[in-house]
């Protein structure tokens, strides 16, 4: 039987079913695909995770020594883990989740705002989207198209370009609809 993992645990196991990896090969791997942009994980749960990822026999590891380096504990992922991986990756595809964005909440809390300081930060906040779609874009056409893990980064990265420019539009949107009613 499988078992549910969280969506720190599957980043992790599935990096380690890529290429058996240490802690900071992961963490560079991370940084490389800029994970970091979709997923909340720090270096210091990386080595939390892989440790409970091993506890429940999803990985093993072995103490490795490479030239003149110190020794390193490489994980590798077990049969298991990849069971468990293959579930996580149907599960994750193919279920519905709601949007907890923080904008929300804000959104929730405006009320208590003039109409001038609700204004400021909803066009600070477009100027930020704009910026970051601008980031997401240049990393969208970089890269080496043929190389698979490059096209899995390039697929992430349109769907959060995607997400930028729903959020863009209804910001505009709604400046404009703020604009109006401190007209009236």
């Amino acid at each position: 039987m499988t078992q549910i993992l969280s969506n720190i645990e599957v980043i992790l196991l599935s990096i380690v079913n890529e290429k058996p990896s240490y802690a900071y090969e992961i963490d560079k791997i991370i940084n490389l695909r800029e994970m970091r942009r979709w997923v909340r994980i720090g270096v210091a749960s990386i080595y939390q995770v892989l440790k409970r990822l091993e506890k429940r026999n999803l990985v093993y590891s072995k103490i490795e020594k490479e030239g003149r380096m110190p020794d390193r504990k490489r994980y590798y992922v077990t049969d298991f883990g990849k069971d468990s991986l293959v579930e996580a990756a149907k599960r994750l595809l193919s279920s519905f989740e709601w949007y907890y964005l923080d904008l929300n909440v804000g959104l929730e809390t405006s009320d208590i705002l003039t109409a001038e300081e609700l204004f400021a930060c909803v066009k600070k906040r477009l100027l930020k989207v704009q910026a970051n779609k601008k980031i997401l874009k240049k990393i969208y056409v970089s890269g080496n198209a043929s190389e698979s893990k490059f096209l899995k980064k390039k697929t992430v990265i349109k769907n959060l370009l995607l997400f930028r420019e729903a959020e863009e539009a209804f910001l505009q949107q709604f400046l404009e609809e703020i604009a109006l009613s401190k007209n009236r």
